[in-house]
């Protein structure tokens, strides 16, 4: 009972919470998509919608019992804090997703390069050993060609 009176202050006197106003100072420098901008504005604009709503029930609303005659507004209030704050968490869901999905596909990356360099490099040793190799197989071959000259003559 003692929330529901709360709730019916806040709604009548327009109060705010000052933990609100702390976290509300506190620029978040944050990264959106053209979709997410569009999408933020949005909500801004609902938001304003619901703040105008909200101010023109606070002067049509009588002060006294509130709770009591209204109910249901109360009821609507909640679920629609409720609505937002997952769209809020799904959102913010996404995008950490979104940053934790680049961390680990750079790393991949990252590791990718460094197998292919492993190889590139094996590549080039064994392209070595096989000159190496045609080299030696020409001195034996000239070397048997000599041998073979000498037991002729």
């Amino acid at each position: 009972m003692a929330g529901l009176l709360a709730w019916a202050a806040d709604v009548v006197g327009g109060g705010s919470n000052d933990e609100e106003d702390d976290s509300s100072s506190i620029p978040i420098p944050l990264l959106f998509t053209p979709q997410q901008q569009h999408y933020s504005i949005e909500l801004g604009l609902k938001s304003a919608s619901l703040s105008r709503s909200i101010q023109d029930l606070r002067l049509t609303l009588p002060s006294h019992h509130i709770s009591l005659r209204l109910p249901h507004l109360h009821a609507h209030s909640l679920a629609s804090n409720a609505a937002l704050a997952l769209q809020f968490d799904s959102h913010s869901s996404t995008r950490q997703q979104a940053q934790l999905r680049e961390t680990t596909l750079q790393e991949e990356n990252i590791a990718f390069e460094k197998v292919i360099s492993n190889c590139e490099d094996k590549i080039q040793e064994r392209l070595q050993e096989a000159e190496l190799l045609r080299a030696k197989l020409k001195v034996r071959a000239k070397v048997s060609k000599l041998h073979s000259k000498c037991q002729c003559s």
